[in-house]
């Protein structure tokens, strides 16, 4: 079986930065960020085991940060990323709602 490296771009990780920080001071829930920053994390790097079987996206949304971009979702977020042989880069964690079909 195939495993993938698993990166965070700079990009990504300031997304990831300004959900945690909304999700702690907005609605004053530090334990809840704590524990939505870990399973984030999670989702993220489970990518390793299989990033090369989810489609590459048709959305426009999706594609701008890529050509072969995909995603997944995580709760209420879309993880968007890109494969490069046995590398995936996270290219953006933004919220769904944000993504048109």
């Amino acid at each position: 079986m195939k495993k993938f490296a698993v990166h965070i771009s700079n990009d990504a990780q300031n997304d990831i930065y300004q959900l945690i920080d909304y999700i702690s001071t907005i609605y004053k829930a530090p334990y809840t960020a704590e524990k939505y920053l870990i399973e984030l994390y999670d989702a993220i790097f489970s990518l390793e085991n299989y990033a090369d079987s989810i489609l590459i996206s048709s959305k426009v949304a999706i594609l701008k940060y890529g050509l072969n971009a995909r995603s997944i979702v995580f709760k209420k977020v879309t993880i968007i990323y890109t494969v490069h042989s046995e590398t995936v880069i996270v290219q953006a964690v933004i919220p769904g709602a944000l993504i048109k079909s």
